[in-house]
């Protein structure tokens, strides 16, 4: 008897079964090999109908070979980004050539195929809308949000005006600090009105002793407003300024001053920040009842708090209603057309510059905030706080008699309730935390080298915030790097044309030959933390992390290799330091995969998103614009329910309402799918700078997401002043409060998102209730306090904030 033929070899019959398979395989490839090749020559021809058209322009672009080179450059990008599913694809049919594995070449054409299929669709719709725009909406471009030029030494000429009655030791320290900050051209108009004597003599003193100084003298008090008239009246420079002789000022104070005035011809008149002056008082206005005196925090002097307001200042200039006298800039026009105060009615002083105000508003000039410049105000004590009471409650009722009540009571509105204003006064509350966090951040990790490996290619949310925080940690002393793949340096340089960060470029290989070049290598994606596995054999390697910013295998198919792929990255390194930004992604990957992750907390940049002035008419005298971002992928996004719900807004409200969307460009074909017939403004594919002017524009956010693991764009809205609507599950609940400063709704209900978007659109106190508090909300998730707590978590785990 034969022995038994082994388990591990083969029979000629299943040899020849194994050739009549391969057999079928080899021909289903050619197969889809030649219908491949069919959809490239349509593509090719769609691509010359293209370049036809474009020909004029190509001849001024350069030669047609770089223009070819470009061309392919963006579609290997396009077609291959990293950790997609082309980009898998590709990987699996290079093994698979190199194995004979003939199925996965067969599964990796198929992939291709239905790529190249979509980038056919993509270039038909194109043409198609070349030949057939539409017509219910329309595109809107957005621009980017301008700076001011810095700051320089003013070249004309200034008479600043102090009128003293008593109080020398105030005077005193209003004189030095004016000596000590002040930059020339200046003269100074010292206005004695009838002091004590040993004010008298030291005001003597200090003219005979300075050059540039001029007194005049009252025997018996005259009253603020007769005293600031007689130095009006000596007045010849290009600018006033009337300076309480109860003030400091403090570096730059009149520069800033002077460039505000000068930043628009129509303003007339300027004003600082302060402790205590009224509406321009930050960081609060009122106190039990009261003008809010504003102590300065413990430790900070005036001259740090002024470059504390200078520097987080986004000199915005908006326009008051009123100014306070403490620190009144006046341009030389003005003066000679409204003449000096009214004596007649405010010559007792209180009220005198209200009314100047109001008088200069009817003449056609703007009254302006300085908001970068800060000058202390000590209040006045040259009138008893009963008598400055009795003084201002008298001014009150005499504008209301002169300008009308209903004038006066809308100012003071605007004064208190004004977006600009309560972002400036929000953000003043967060200064002095935001400079400690930076000053401990140096002392425990300057030096530290930190790699974020980044591998995108145009903006986008998460990038952004890992790129703000990473600037961030920079001014900690962190010396951060960026990595990119080589194959994105163009779009991403065109993507963030101001990075102050050093990128690295290169494959993803170089990762283990930089490995020791720094102390912590970051991933920011499920792919990338592959990549970190390589160094993880190295001898002395760095801290590897993962910033894990969503439970990434909800952005792709259930059970497919994608999904596993992302949910295998978060336990692929044993001891990979996670973190995230909400607790709800926390409970995410631990529920569904048993690792823990650090909560480093939610941040935006409060710098760039808030309330700015607005381009054009406020609401009412506009229609209400109610934006939202439109992203079909990933599906979580619920781009056709969006739109399905704005379409039934403004078919429902009509010209009272303006739809904005953003996030998709009208060239791609996966908006076509999506319901367009009504009336929307289509804004586009946005940088970051013109998110921040989108959203500065809207009156209400919407994101009806079937969750959101931070909601980054809605916290951006609230932050510039929007009220909005987020889904109810997510991590949205680190930041929204329902019927407090927001709407939060359950998104698999199409009516509850219908209804709480017609809330805001019908209900003016509750939409400008959820704004306000939003504002002040929002700016404690400043970038200074993740940035340290990220710090922390890969270089002090048991720290915390």
């Amino acid at each position: 008897m034969s022995e038994p033929t082994p388990a591990t070899e083969k029979t000629w019959s299943d040899i020849a079964d194994d050739e009549q398979r391969l057999q079928q395989l080899v021909e289903e490839n050619e197969r889809y090999q030649a219908l491949i090749a069919q959809q490239r020559q349509e593509l090719d021809h769609l691509q010359a109908m293209l370049l036809a058209e474009k020909a004029q322009l190509a001849r001024f672009e350069g030669s047609v070979g770089w223009l070819l080179v470009q061309k392919l450059q963006s579609w290997r990008a396009s077609l291959l980004p990293p950790g997609s599913v082309r980009d898998q694809a590709f990987d699996d049919a290079i093994r698979a050539l190199r194995t004979r594995r003939w199925r996965g070449l067969i599964e990796a054409g198929q992939q291709v195929g239905q790529e190249v299929t979509r980038q056919v669709n993509t270039r038909l719709w194109r043409y198609w809308l070349h030949l057939r725009p539409p017509r219910q909406g329309q595109v809107v471009h957005i621009d980017e949000l301008r700076s001011r030029p810095p700051v320089q030494p003013h070249q004309s000429t200034v008479d600043i005006i102090i009128c003293v009655h008593n109080a020398l030791p105030d005077v005193q320290v209003c004189l030095a600090s004016l000596q000590e900050h002040t930059l020339p051209p200046y003269h100074l108009i010292l206005v004695d009105d009838g002091s004590d004597p040993l004010t008298r003599d030291f005001l003597i003193h200090f003219t005979r002793t300075n050059p540039g100084v001029t007194r005049l003298r009252n025997e018996t008090p005259q009253g603020y407003t007769r005293a600031a008239n007689q130095g009006l009246a000596q007045t010849t420079a290009d600018y006033i300024v009337l300076l309480n002789s109860d003030t400091l000022v403090t570096p730059d104070w009149l520069d800033r001053l002077v460039a505000c005035a000068e930043s628009d011809a129509r303003i007339g008149l300027v004003g600082p920040l302060s402790n205590t002056a009224s509406w321009q008082s930050i960081p609060e206005v009122d106190q039990a009842g009261d003008w809010a005196v504003n102590l300065l925090p413990r430790g900070v002097t005036v001259e740090e708090m002024a470059r504390l307001v200078a520097h987080y200042s986004a000199r915005l200039y908006p326009v008051m209603p009123f100014l306070n006298g403490f620190c009144l800039m006046i341009k030389r026009p003005v003066l000679d057309q409204l003449g000096p105060f009214d004596e007649e009615n405010f010559g007792a002083g209180y009220g005198e510059e209200n009314d100047y105000v109001l008088t200069a508003r009817k003449a056609g000039w703007r009254p302006a905030l300085a908001d970068d410049a800060y000058v202390f105000h000590a209040q006045s004590r040259s009138y008893s706080h009963d008598r400055r009471k009795a003084l201002s409650e008298r001014a009150g009722i005499l504008l209301a008699q002169k300008h009308g009540a209903g004038v006066v009571h809308q100012g003071l509105a605007v004064c208190r309730h004004d977006r600009v204003l309560e972002g400036i006064r929000a953000r003043s509350q967060v200064m002095v935390a935001r400079q400690e966090l930076l000053s401990q951040g140096q002392t425990r990790f300057a030096g530290k080298r930190v790699l974020f490996v980044l591998p995108i290619l145009g903006p986008g949310g998460g990038a952004n915030v890992v790129i703000n925080e990473a600037m961030t940690m920079a001014k900690m002393g962190a010396e951060v790097t960026l990595f990119n793949l080589a194959s994105h340096r163009e779009i991403f340089e065109q993507s963030y044309p101001q990075l102050s960060l050093p990128v690295r470029y290169g494959p993803k290989e170089d990762l283990a030959v930089w490995a020791a070049q720094y102390d912590a290598i970051v991933a920011t994606a499920n792919w990338a933390v592959e990549w970190l596995a390589t160094i993880t054999s190295q001898p002395q390697r760095p801290v590897l992390g993962y910033y894990v910013q969503e439970f990434e295998p909800y952005i792709y198919p259930p059970g497919s290799a994608d999904y596993k792929r992302a949910e295998a990255s978060y336990t692929l390194i044993p001891d990979l330091v996670r973190f995230t930004k909400t607790d709800w992604t926390r409970q995410e990957v631990k529920t569904q995969t048993g690792a823990d992750c650090r909560e480093v907390g939610v941040s935006l940049d409060i710098d760039l998103f808030r309330p700015r002035p607005r381009s054009g008419p406020d609401w009412p005298e506009r229609p209400l614009n109610i934006v939202a971002m439109v992203r079909p992928r990933p599906p979580y996004r619920n781009a056709r329910l969006t739109m399905e719900i704005l379409r039934h807004i403004a078919r429902q409200y009509g010209s009272k309402v303006a739809i904005i969307i953003f996030g998709i460009s009208l060239e791609n074909p996966e908006f076509s799918d999506l319901p367009h017939d009504f009336a929307w403004n289509l804004a586009g594919i946005l940088t970051q700078t013109q998110v921040a002017h989108l959203l500065n524009e809207a009156d209400i956010f919407v994101d009806f997401s079937s969750h959101q693991a931070m909601g980054l764009t809605a916290l951006e809205a609230m932050a510039c002043g929007s009220a909005v609507v987020v889904p109810a599950r997510g991590g949205a609940a680190s930041f929204a409060r329902c019927e407090e400063n927001s709407l939060v709704v359950d998104t698999a209900s199409a009516e509850a998102c219908r209804a709480a978007v017609s809330r805001l659109i019908e209900d003016d106190d509750l939409r400008l209730k959820l704004q306000r508090q939003a504002l002040r909300d929002v700016c404690e998730f400043y970038l200074e306090r993740a940035a340290f707590n990220i710090l922390s978590t890969l270089f002090e785990p048991t720290e915390s904030l």
